[in-house]
């Protein structure tokens, strides 16, 4: 899977979980982005974990705030 892909995948999640419409992902935070809370960042990780085929550990979970460091996590799971 891609960047393009695993972006889109994760864009398409966010939209799902947060009902709001995500165009690109280059500046999505939790910290910019109004209904990231801490009970919907646990709802994006685990449908990002079933989307993505991906498993990421606690302190993962806590440092993924925003699209692209979700992305780079992704793309280092996939090349491991």
């Amino acid at each position: 899977m891609d960047r393009m892909q695993i972006e889109q995948t994760v864009l398409s999640v966010l939209r799902v979980v947060l009902k709001q419409p995500f165009d690109n992902g280059a500046d999505i935070t939790r910290q910019n982005t109004p209904g990231w809370d801490s009970l919907k960042h646990i709802e994006i990780m685990f449908a990002l974990e079933d989307e993505l085929d991906v498993a990421f550990s606690e302190e993962e979970l806590a440092k993924l705030d925003g699209v692209q460091k979700i992305i780079e996590a992704v793309r280092l799971k996939n090349a491991a």
